[in-house]
């Protein structure tokens, strides 16, 4: 055996069965030191895109074979599409010295947004104040989107006002300067204005004496009002009024004389609040 001089031998038993091996005198000095891997967090919460790379290996005897298992090895020494949270990283050398690492793999906070209205329901044309916030309050925000976005001609802000003719859903996402993303919506209930016209009037008495527009809140002004005589001929007309306001309705008098009892036809122009106009016609009933 002069062939093994210097040499150690070590005799193993596994199972029932001795293993011989050779190793330099002295143990295994020249086994895998450490370990520089280079971790890439995940890039937003609950996404599977992490990333751990070996860059260097010192000590050992190259190749060196990598796993995150202790089982399945590779002489790649990369992972990735990995998620958030601990890894056990196995290097193992060409002469089977292993090195174990533990290693983590971060992720960035759950980003979330609050969406809060003034009102949950309003009346057509009412203003609804809208407020988005998002957390954590540190985050970087890249772009802001309101939808629809026929509302908001003004995208990347935080606050904004609209005026809803009909029953809407508000939605508002987020996107941050890692590309992560977040969003929330709300529901805005739109109830009809109510508004009516006297059908019978009675010029001179103590209650229903004028014609005039009566209306909920979101109707900002009679525009125009228009009464004509039963051959057509216009016999009052008043512009830019408020709605609920009788003595600026027609009295029931034609060049300060009250008129005989009949129907009269009538047209009006209504301006609402949102800024849309809506125009009516229909007829009057005078009675003594």
């Amino acid at each position: 055996m002069s062939h093994f001089r210097n040499v150690l031998f070590i005799a193993c038993m596994l199972i029932g069965i001795f293993h011989l091996q050779a190793m330099p005198v002295g143990g295994p000095t020249d086994c895998i030191d450490s370990i520089h891997a280079n971790i890439q967090a995940v890039r937003c919460h609950g996404l599977r895109n992490g990333v751990i790379r070996i860059d260097s290996v010192y000590g050992g005897t190259g190749p060196y074979y990598y796993s995150l298992d202790g089982t399945t090895y590779s002489t790649f020494p990369f992972f990735d599409r990995l998620w958030a949270g601990d890894y056990t990283l196995w290097v193992r050398d060409a002469v089977g010295c292993v090195k174990i690492e533990n290693l983590n793999v971060p992720e960035p906070e759950l980003l979330e947004i609050q969406l809060s209205a003034s009102d949950s329901t309003v009346n057509t044309g009412v203003p609804v104040e809208l407020r988005a916030s998002f957390s954590p309050e540190q985050t970087l925000i890249r772009k802001i989107s309101w939808r629809p976005p026929q509302y908001f001609p003004e995208q990347n802000k935080l606050e904004q006002t609209v005026q809803l003719q009909e029953t809407t859903t508000i939605a508002v996402e987020m996107l941050t300067k890692e590309g992560c993303s977040a969003s929330a919506q709300l529901t805005i209930e739109v109830e009809k204005i109510n508004y009516f016209f006297p059908n019978i009037i009675k010029p001179g008495s103590n209650a229903d004496a004028y014609f005039t527009v009566f209306s909920e809140e979101g109707l900002h002004a009679v525009e125009n009002l228009k009464v004509f005589s039963r051959d057509g001929a216009l016999i009052f007309e008043r512009s830019q009024f408020p709605p609920n306001d009788p003595l600026s309705g027609w009295n029931g008098k034609y060049r300060d004389r009250f008129v005989s009892p009949g129907v009269y036809p009538w047209t009006v122009i209504l301006a609402f609040e949102d800024g849309h106009r809506e125009q009516h016609s229909g007829s009057i009933t005078v009675v003594r």
